[in-house]
């Protein structure tokens, strides 16, 4: 019997002792609930990879701009070259139209078709003058996204440990430098 006494007792003092152990870890896990707070990796870190990526783009945009702006130079120069290559030729077809014209003004007989010939070539500079009017280097921009991706609590589930990926925007579809037949410039930042 006075063995029976000892087991029993020797259980209720483990019983007790495990008790005072669990009250003990209650006591502690309470304290740590209530000085619990907000991480930073989920308060501060966004931001900061936010503002890394803005220091980034920034820097691939003005090396991206650089790029294209020495691109849009060359263009011009190209440009600049054919245009006065091609505005001496009409002024040499102008120069010989002006001493056909003091030829014919000088005839007493002029033909019909040198007048129309001399209509066509003035007809043929107006056009050339016109469609200078109308050049340009246009530029085609293309935007870019962030996309913002959480590692929070699944509304289903109180536990961290169920916690999912959630996509707050759609994934920015891969954007790529575009050349129409026109020859415009685009650029990409991403």
């Amino acid at each position: 019997m006075s063995h029976l006494t000892e087991h029993t007792q020797l259980v209720e003092n483990q019983s007790r002792s495990s008790l005072q152990s669990h009250e003990k870890l209650l006591i502690d896990l309470l304290s740590k609930l209530k000085s619990l707070t907000v991480s930073p990796r989920v308060s501060e870190s966004p931001f900061v990879q936010l503002e890394k990526w803005r220091r980034d783009a920034h820097q691939k945009l003005d090396q991206l701009a650089e790029e294209k702006r020495q691109e849009i130079q060359q263009h011009i120069t190209d440009y600049q070259k054919e245009f006065l290559r091609q505005t001496n030729e009409q002024k040499q077809k102008l120069n010989s139209l002006k001493k056909r014209l003091i030829d014919l003004t000088r005839q007493t007989q002029i033909a019909s078709k040198d007048l129309k010939n001399l209509d066509e070539k003035l007809l043929e500079t107006k056009n050339f003058i016109l469609l200078t009017e109308k050049h340009s280097i246009k530029l085609s921009i293309c935007t870019f996204s962030v996309q913002i991706r959480t590692n929070l609590f699944d509304s289903s589930a109180a536990s961290p440990r169920r916690a999912r990926p959630e996509t707050r925007e759609p994934p920015p579809r891969p954007t790529k430098p575009r050349v129409d037949k026109k020859r415009s410039l685009s650029a990409s930042l991403l």
